[in-house]
């Protein structure tokens, strides 16, 4: 019954982005998603991941083996998780792979699965439009998956704040859901920011990064001299995806798009592209880890050529650089692909599209096979230790939440709509020799080529 209402709703909003293609074109912003210009060329204070990490180094304290257990903390029992994940195993194991197929989606709007024309604001346009609708079919998805009838809140702000866009503004819709039998808290956002003015500051940085952006071949990049007072536009898509079962990795990723139109008339536009898609495991289950990797490599060898100057070891090694924690000299996870600066052409909108297509067919695999499997309190507890970590990182060295906190009156609660549910943070914690826990963690302080 759900799947015919979703079908029947998607119906008539064909029918009406049939009569009428602009009021369908929602903008939305969040904050958090700021970083659509922080790590696209419009930054103007961290113009690259190392430049954060040199100067966001913590004391550290030597760990003491005296001191360190690997127990939990006083009150935490042995406790085995049963009759609740049985019934969450029976959900997962009678879901249908999708709700809302990629064909279900492309008949919303099939001009997003034609070549789109070369011009960056064309692009731009019909990429908005990508994510709109992609949102919508992947949240749907996810509320099938997770089963427990818990749907996501919207909240919206700015243009959206009454439930109605306007394509000509910038408005907002935030996406949540918490209390789920799979997902314990997860965010699903989508900005579209138009008709921003740069100032001089962040005009010289995308002048500084153009030097560095990737060269896609079809497209020049450096074509459009950036000034103070050109015209800039933003729009992404991310879901940050926090499960409730330790052996099921948290999922995070996004995708955008940053825009720049000169000022003078007939002055040109330029465009990049930026994303990526990773994993947070709290257990290594090996082979959901190489399956995800795997997933990643056979997308980039397929939509991505010679000319492109981008390849999966690339986008890997980026995604290990930039979740980093210099402070505990480990990896926030086990990575996946990140990629930034990158010129819009035909062929790079195909492929930054494809990124946000697969998504959940590269997370959902590990949801339905680890998704009810039974644990222990001990067990959940390292999970919560693993999201302080998350915390941290968000906190101290993500440029996107600093770049929306040190707004100012900052809308705190998107910019934080990322951070995990519930988190621990024990003092010298250190796992037993020989545990999953202290493998996990010899993963986390040397990456791994998975594939």
């Amino acid at each position: 019954l759900r799947h015919l209402m979703i079908v029947a709703t998607k119906r008539c909003h064909l029918r009406h982005s049939q009569t009428d293609r602009r009021a369908s074109i929602f903008p939305m912003i969040l904050p958090i998603l700021i970083s659509s210009l922080v790590l696209s060329p419009a930054a103007n204070a961290f113009a690259s991941p190392h430049s954060l990490f040199t100067h966001s180094l913590l004391f550290r304290e030597t760990p003491s083996s005296s001191s360190s257990s690997s127990s939990p903390p006083r009150g935490i029992t042995s406790r085995t998780h049963g009759p609740h994940h049985r019934h969450v195993r029976d959900i997962l194991a009678a879901s249908p792979p999708s709700v809302v197929t990629e064909e279900d989606s492309s008949s919303i709007s099939n001009d997003n699965d034609g070549e789109p024309s070369s011009s960056p604001e064309d692009i731009f346009e019909q990429f908005a439009q990508f994510l709109i609708e992609h949102q919508t079919s992947m949240i749907a998805e996810i509320e099938q998956t997770d089963g427990s009838g818990v749907a996501f809140s919207k909240d919206g702000w700015g243009a959206f704040e009454n439930g109605k866009g306007d394509n000509s503004k910038s408005g907002g819709i935030t996406r949540v859901i918490q209390g789920g039998d799979v997902v314990e808290k997860g965010a699903c956002s989508l900005t579209v920011i138009r008709n921003g003015v740069l100032t001089a500051d962040r005009a010289a940085t995308i002048r500084g990064r153009q030097e560095g952006s990737v060269d896609s071949g079809d497209g020049d990049s450096d074509g459009l001299l950036i000034q103070e007072g050109d015209i800039y536009s933003a729009a992404a898509l991310s879901v940050v995806l926090h499960t409730r079962n330790p052996f099921v990795p948290t999922f995070r990723s996004d995708v955008r798009i940053f825009l720049v139109k000169s000022a003078e008339k007939d002055g040109g536009a330029v465009a990049w592209f930026g994303g990526g898609s990773d994993l947070t495991p709290y257990y290594l289950v090996d082979q959901d880890i190489i399956d995800f990797h795997t997933h990643l490599k056979k997308m980039c060898d397929d939509h991505l050529s010679d000319d492109d100057n981008l390849s999966y070891r690339q986008m890997k090694r980026s995604c290990d650089e930039y979740f980093y924690l210099p402070a505990r000299s480990e990896h926030r996870g086990t990575g996946g692909i990140f990629f930034d600066d990158v010129p819009s052409t035909s062929n790079t909108y195909g492929f930054v599209r494809e990124v946000a297509r697969g998504w959940m067919p590269s997370w959902l695999p590990i949801v339905r096979k680890n998704g009810g499997r039974e644990y222990t309190d001990e067990e959940k507890h390292w999970q919560c230790l693993r999201r302080g970590r998350y915390l941290e990182f968000n906190l101290l060295y993500d440029r996107g939440v600093k770049f929306g906190l040190a707004n100012a009156n900052p809308r705190v609660e998107g910019v934080m709509v990322s951070a995990p549910p519930k988190i621990a943070f024990d003092y010298n914690h250190v796992p037993e020799v020989g545990s999953e826990e202290e493998r996990l963690l010899e993963i986390l302080k040397t990456p791994k080529d998975w594939v």
